[in-house]
């Protein structure tokens, strides 16, 4: 009898994953599996293709976000559509929509993660999950090298401005050469 208990709190304990087949992508961190189950990838918001963002959260233009919500949709396409995934689980099973709330794995990528290292998602730091710090980190990371939807930093412009500036200097000498002349 004992045994029947420590087997039962193991596998509370032990993350869940189920493996299921991803039938269509709704969006950028929804998807449907081909059991007629919607899921919602969690720790992640991609921009909307479909309606309106909310551009507070994004700190972006709606015209940018929608653009960034059809590539963030055609990515996760690319990464899931008719694919097996794995599912793992975290402290809530659905959301108020009913959706399975999952992280969702391609052999041992996890796509949430890889979601937001693309810059094609950002972190969701006012819910409480598992990955919450590494996430919100990776958003860091992803906005600092200016990847995906997020323009580059003002470091990355820098040597930009540098060439263009040693440009003028330069044609600008040029002109003053010839004036002397």
């Amino acid at each position: 009898m004992k045994t029947k208990w420590v087997v039962v709190v193991l596998l509370l304990l032990v993350p869940q994953a189920v493996c299921e087949r991803v039938e269509r992508v709704i969006d950028g961190d929804t998807l449907l599996l081909d059991n007629g189950e919607t899921v919602r990838l969690i720790g992640i918001d991609t921009p909307e293709y479909y309606k309106v963002t909310d551009t507070e959260k994004f700190g972006l233009d709606e015209d940018y976000l929608y653009e960034w919500g059809v590539k963030a949709k055609l990515y996760m396409e690319d990464r899931v559509l008719y694919k097996d995934v794995s599912l793992e689980y975290d402290w809530e099973r659905r959301d108020k929509y009913e959706r399975l709330l999952a992280y969702i794995y391609v052999n041992q990528e996890m796509i949430n993660r890889t979601m937001i290292e693309k810059g094609y998602a950002r972190a969701m730091p006012e819910f409480d999950f598992k990955y919450r710090e590494e996430f919100i980190e990776l958003e860091r990371e992803a906005k600092k090298e200016g990847r995906g939807m997020w323009p580059e930093s003002e470091r990355n412009l820098v040597p930009y401005v540098a060439i263009f500036a040693a440009v003028i200097m330069g044609l600008l000498g040029l002109i003053m050469i010839r004036k002397l002349k």
